[in-house]
């Protein structure tokens, strides 16, 4: 299958672009302006969710289509939302179960737990927020359940998720819109093992599109870290054969793990400017290693 997307890859920049586009444009022709939650009617609210300490705080329905997360925390470490969705005869239960292998230390265990999850589930994305930094993600979801999982409780302790459900109702909306991309993101396979491909991301603000292009569940967490930091101190850090932590300088940002063909858009709001390391730290489903120990990561300077 790996060797299949490579071949393909040079058609899954293209295809994530007309995704962009389709984020932009609505039915009737018309193209949405650069803040469509401006549009008075003409655009449909976010899902506002809080995570921290008392939990998951969302509302318990909302419209299906193109579905923006408004997502804050009071935590000041910074917390990581997920949505899930299992597939039809697949419980809640036996999802965590198998991601709970999935973040654990044995490598082969978590090889097998991702591989299950990724069979089990559609990753819808999320986001990685902090007191000051909140953030809004938007993707398609079709009518039916998801789950909202507090990942950052979860790797804590898996064997107690916090979690709840949002009921999504209806079609999609032309009143459905997204802020046009700044940005494009994209998840693939190389020869060399998952890697980032960066095109345009040079803002703080700039509103990233990012698509999964492999076939593999991944996430990109914008991880601050200290000027001049390159991608193979970050490959060293991670290598196994370094002491040295990673040269980190606060906590993380960005968006949550979303499945192999999916495509998600990322506003941060009010990210510092700075370095950062887009990163993804989900099990590789055949080592079960990291997939940033496997040089999946990428130093940008955002202005």
């Amino acid at each position: 299958m790996r060797t299949a997307l490579q071949r393909h890859g040079a058609r899954a920049a293209t295809a994530a672009f007309a995704f962009a586009l389709a984020f932009a444009v609505t039915p009737l022709g018309g193209v949405a302006t650069a803040d469509a939650t401006r549009n008075g009617d003409d655009a449909r609210k976010p899902v506002e969710v809080s995570i921290g300490a008392s939990g998951i705080h969302a509302p318990h329905s909302a419209q299906a289509g193109l579905v923006s997360f408004h997502v804050t925390t009071d935590d000041s470490k910074g917390r990581l939302l997920q949505v899930l969705r299992p597939h039809h005869g697949v419980s809640v239960h036996k999802l965590l179960a198998d991601l709970a292998k999935a973040v654990g230390d044995d490598p082969a265990a978590a090889a097998k737990g991702i591989s299950a999850a990724h069979d089990e589930a559609e990753a819808l994305g999320g986001a990685q927020v902090t007191p000051s930094v909140p953030e809004t993600f938007t993707t398609p979801i079709t009518a039916g359940t998801v789950t909202l999982l507090d990942f950052t409780a979860f790797l804590k302790d898996p064997a107690h998720p916090v979690t709840r459900t949002l009921e999504l109702h209806g079609g999609s909306s032309s009143k459905g819109r997204a802020d046009f991309p700044d940005s494009l993101v994209t998840t693939k396979e190389t020869k060399a093992g998952p890697r980032f491909e960066v095109h345009g991301l040079r803002r703080a603000e700039d509103n990233i599109l990012v698509h999964n292009a492999s076939d593999e569940i991944h996430e990109m967490q914008l991880q601050p870290v200290a000027p001049g930091t390159t991608d193979a101190q970050i490959q060293k850090a991670f290598s196994g054969t370094s002491a040295g932590a990673p040269p980190f300088t606060g906590p993380a940002n960005g968006l949550g793990a979303i499945s192999p063909g999916r495509t998600a858009l990322l506003s941060t709001h009010h990210l510092p400017p700075g370095t950062y390391a887009l990163l993804c730290f989900v099990p590789d489903d055949e080592t079960g290693h990291p997939h940033v120990a496997e040089g999946m990561h990428k130093v940008v300077v955002l202005k």
